[in-house]
């Protein structure tokens, strides 16, 4: 598993910098964008948790543990960015959301929503010319895409028995 945190010297070049390069209305653009970027990891990280509870094995809960891992760094990635641009801390706020859906149905749900974000953060990505940001939306980009991938695997073996089984004589 990589890191991908951000230094606290990239962070502080960040601020230095951004400000010159953007306006203040496309500013504001990235402020929200960035603000809902951590809600949004952070429901993932949630969201992933409660699915390794549900997962059939000991693999795939693993697996989606380590999703989990990944969406917090990116809530801490864009977090760091976020106080740095903005000058104010973020106030992380109660999620309380539960999900009910059975696990397939939530791997699929999940493989929708991973691909929708690798779209929106490719759209970020190209909104800045800022290298430190560009590293941030690059990042989170590829995880997702990493995801996306990985759970396409997941919804297969829960589809097909004989994969399920296999996996589990190769775990032993």
């Amino acid at each position: 598993m990589f890191t991908h945190n951000v230094s606290d010297k990239k962070i502080h070049h960040l601020r230095r910098t951004i400000k010159r390069e953007i306006q203040r209305e496309e500013m504001d653009t990235l402020l929200r964008n960035i603000y809902l970027g951590i809600e949004g990891e952070l429901n993932d990280v949630e969201y992933y948790n409660e699915l390794a509870e549900k997962a059939p094995d000991q693999f795939q809960a693993e697996m989606l543990r380590e999703f989990a891992r990944d969406e917090r760094e990116h809530a801490y990635d864009l977090k760091k960015a976020y106080e740095a641009l903005s000058g104010e801390p973020y106030a992380e706020e109660e999620l309380g959301e539960s999900y009910s859906l059975n696990f397939i149905e939530s791997l699929d749900r999940r493989l929708l929503a991973e691909t929708a974000d690798f779209k929106k953060y490719k759209s970020y990505y190209l909104m800045t010319d800022n290298l430190i940001l560009r590293d941030i939306f690059f990042n989170i980009m590829h995880d997702e895409a990493y995801h996306a991938m990985r759970l396409m695997y997941l919804i297969e073996l829960n589809s097909r028995p004989e994969l399920l089984e296999n996996e589990e004589s190769n775990n032993e």
